[in-house]
């Protein structure tokens, strides 16, 4: 009887010892293989800023590269002017969010037509609808200044393209906006209604609800947006180089590019740039997880249902024309200047007396490398994108749900990519990939492209998604659980259909940036994987300015297909 009773306490020790070994194994495993994707590109930038032997050269230890960047004027007006273009972040977030609740709380005419062209501006090419605005908005030939001065009161040009506001504007209508509602989006369609009506139920006016309870509640997801939104902003390139340098404007980005693109190149230099905002992604990093330690996950979607529907208002045609007329005149209109410049004979001269011409789709529709640019793209996106996703959704689970040891190193590391701009990872995965025995192989191939816009997408991928489970009760997984299912059937079935929403808002961000993607894979693509931003980007560097924009018409229009079936997926699981 006494030898009965022992024996479940003699074995217990030894039941769990294995789960508690292969737990803190599975934990190192998963830190170590984030480490070498994350860490290593940041450690070898650090290492390489204290280099000052010349190129090729065995390591040598020095601080010229330091004292060249902090005694020199240049950069810091860069890093300076680089903080004055993110003042377009914070009111990207504040016109989002109007933009995300009215599609999202008021019943408005056309609001799928209004969130699906937001979407599809976030698609489109950077560079050639840069050149769209360009020929819009520049003092001597841009159409709208063309047009303005054709006014009897107005005899000098109107706007100017080469200015912070022409720059802040670029990135506002094209990116900033349209990503911030992409980020803002789900996050209101995963908070139930109750919350507001309860607060309007109480007497508080609809200002005060949104201020005191929506706002609150979605303060994860509007501060995962703004910390986004700031570092991107910070790093960006292409915009800055062809609108800034002009006019003498240097940002952080094209300060480490021009270093790069001398002969010889400052690479010490660049790289100590590019460590000095290493620390200043740590410092807004420290901030983001001591607010997320301090607020605690705050769910939002429950068992027990929503409540999710619109509200019908007097208003809401007014809001719909304004919200149409925003979209047709910040995207829909670059676009139809882009479209028409592909069909000039001389790019941007619509006057002259027969300028229409379609021997530029010609030449690039018959040119070898656009059918294999065709395919890398899409072949790149979808890779990147479905691999993404999933490899997202499993890490942030492990942040927010698991008790692995190790979820607070790896919730820090998946931020470190954003330490490094595109063009210095590009520079650390080439130099990896011919250095390092094995990798060499591999150069030539989709492979180090799919790895380098995994790494540069992890951070925002895993944020999103992050945020989204934090807002999702563990209630419905331990259901889950109480019947049976195991973590993947769990996993499949009841966590991602509960942040559909985020995952396809994720896809379509991935897959977005791999297309329009050039400053992280410039250096990593061989010829025979050169994507069509790439080719687009080899069009534009040799002049050949009509035949970069059949290319980026044809990239809209590939954006515009694959965001219209994501949208429509995404709308059949409640989006």
């Amino acid at each position: 009887m006494s030898d009965i009773a022992e024996q479940p306490r003699a074995a217990l020790p030894a039941a769990r010892a294995p789960r508690m070994n292969s737990a803190w194994l599975a934990g190192l495993l998963l830190l170590i293989a984030i480490a070498i994707l994350t860490l290593a590109p940041v450690v070898y930038v650090v290492i390489e800023s204290f280099d000052v032997s010349p190129l090729g050269a065995p390591f040598k230890f020095g601080l010229d590269g330091w004292r060249d960047i902090v005694g020199s004027q240049r950069t810091w007006n860069s890093i300076i002017y680089s903080f004055i273009l993110s003042t377009r972040v914070p009111i990207a977030i504040f016109v989002a969010l109007g933009i995300s609740w009215l599609l999202i709380r008021i019943d408005i005419p056309g609001k799928r037509f209004i969130e699906l062209s937001l979407l599809f501006g976030f698609f489109l090419p950077g560079v050639p609808m840069m050149m769209g605005w360009v020929l819009l908005l520049d003092k001597n030939y841009g159409l709208l200044n063309v047009l303005a001065q054709k006014l009897p009161f107005i005899t000098e040009p109107v706007f100017s393209i080469y200015s912070i506001p022409g720059i802040m504007w670029v990135h506002l209508s094209l990116t900033t906006i349209p990503i911030m509602v992409i980020l803002l989006a789900p996050a209101f369609r995963q908070l139930d209604a109750a919350y507001e009506e309860a607060a309007e139920m109480s007497g508080a006016g609809q200002l005060t609800a949104f201020r005191r309870v929506t706002l609150p509640l979605l303060a994860p997801a509007i501060l995962t947006a703004f910390i986004a939104g700031l570092i991107r902003s910070l790093e960006t390139f292409e915009v800055e180089q062809l609108l800034g340098v002009p006019a003498n404007i240097y940002v952080y980005a094209t300060r480490i590019f021009e270093m790069i693109s001398r002969e010889p190149p400052l690479f010490a230099q660049a790289l100590a740039l590019s460590t000095l905002f290493l620390a200043i992604l740590f410092v807004l990093s420290g901030f983001y997880q001591l607010y997320l330690r301090r607020a605690g996950n705050r769910a939002t979607i429950t068992g027990k249902g929503g409540r999710l529907q619109s509200r019908k208002r007097a208003w809401a045609p007014l809001v719909s024309a304004l919200l149409i007329l925003y979209v047709a005149f910040s995207i829909f209109l670059p676009l139809a200047v882009l479209i028409a410049g592909s069909l000039n004979k001389l790019f941007g001269f619509f006057f002259l007396d027969d300028p229409w011409t379609v021997n530029h789709w010609v030449q690039v529709l018959g040119d070898d490398r656009f059918g294999r640019a065709v395919f890398n793209s899409i072949s790149l996106g979808m890779l990147v994108g479905v691999i993404g996703v999933l490899a997202f959704a499993l890490l942030s689970w492990v942040i927010v749900r698991s008790r692995l040891w190790s979820r607070d190193l790896i919730s820090f590391l998946v931020w470190l990519p954003w330490a490094i701009p595109g063009l210095v990872l590009g520079v650390t995965l080439l130099s990896l990939l011919l250095n390092v025995p094995g990798l060499n192989k591999l150069y030539g191939t989709l492979t180090p492209l799919i790895l380098a816009l995994l790494i540069k997408e992890l951070p925002i991928g895993v944020q999103m998604i992050r945020a989204a489970i934090a807002q999702t009760s563990h209630e419905l997984e331990e259901a889950g659980k109480m019947s049976g299912a195991h973590f993947w059937q769990i996993f499949r079935r009841v966590t991602l259909p509960l942040i559909a929403p985020t995952l396809v808002s994720v896809f379509l961000l991935v897959f977005a940036s791999t297309v329009r993607d050039i400053s992280t894979v410039v250096l990593i693509a061989a010829p025979g994987t050169r994507t069509l931003s790439l080719l687009m980007f080899d069009f534009a560097s040799s002049g050949r300015f009509e035949s970069a924009a059949v290319v980026g018409v044809i990239i809209a229009v590939i954006a515009l297909a694959v965001t219209a079936i994501a949208f429509r997926l995404g709308h059949r699981e409640g989006i």
